[in-house]
């Protein structure tokens, strides 16, 4: 299996806080308006149906994977690309990402399916990506292109946005 660095939003190599984050300090420009609830899904590899990972060309059998933040996580590999999934219910959600924005190489903020996201550490062949699925809790995607199946596979952050719009469809609303 490839290994994917998950240094993505945590503490810059420190573990994430554990404390429950407080929801008095969100930015309401990066609230969440339609929240969804991570606390209940307990493998990271149900985020992606069968029928959605044929659709992302997304090859092999999912598998756990350890999380830099102690949840479910899951990885998928490819000969095309590499993928995985990691569940932050701990560290809190957009606010707590951009007070970190100083921790990262590059950080750019985004959006996915209408929730707010950040995309950090990225570069020709990888994203970091975080979706604020409530004001408190994040999606990770982190996505290392291999070969680029496809021209649409290139553009590493894009295809990792297009990811995570497979699989908030599947996370429960809050």
């Amino acid at each position: 299996m490839t290994a994917i660095s998950s240094c993505a939003l945590g503490e810059g190599g420190e573990q994430p806080s554990q404390a429950a984050p407080s929801t008095e300090n969100i930015d309401p420009a990066l609230a969440v308006r339609n929240p969804k609830d991570l606390k209940g899904v307990t493998d990271a590899c149900q985020l992606l149906t069968p029928e959605q990972r044929t659709t992302l060309q997304i090859e092999g059998t999912p598998a756990q994977r350890d999380s830099e933040f102690k949840e479910p996580a899951c990885e998928y590999d490819g000969s095309a690309f590499t993928a995985a999934l990691d569940i932050n219910t701990n560290s809190g959600g957009m606010t707590a990402a951009h007070e970190r924005r100083s921790n990262f190489d590059n950080f750019e903020a985004a959006e996915v399916a209408g929730y707010p996201a950040v995309q950090v550490n990225f570069s020709k062949n990888l994203c970091n990506l975080a979706v604020g699925v409530s004001d408190t809790q994040s999606l990770h995607v982190f996505y290392s292109v291999i070969s680029g199946g496809t021209p649409e596979m290139e553009d590493t952050c894009g295809y990792a946005r297009k990811i995570a719009a497979e699989a908030l469809q599947n996370i429960p609303p809050a």
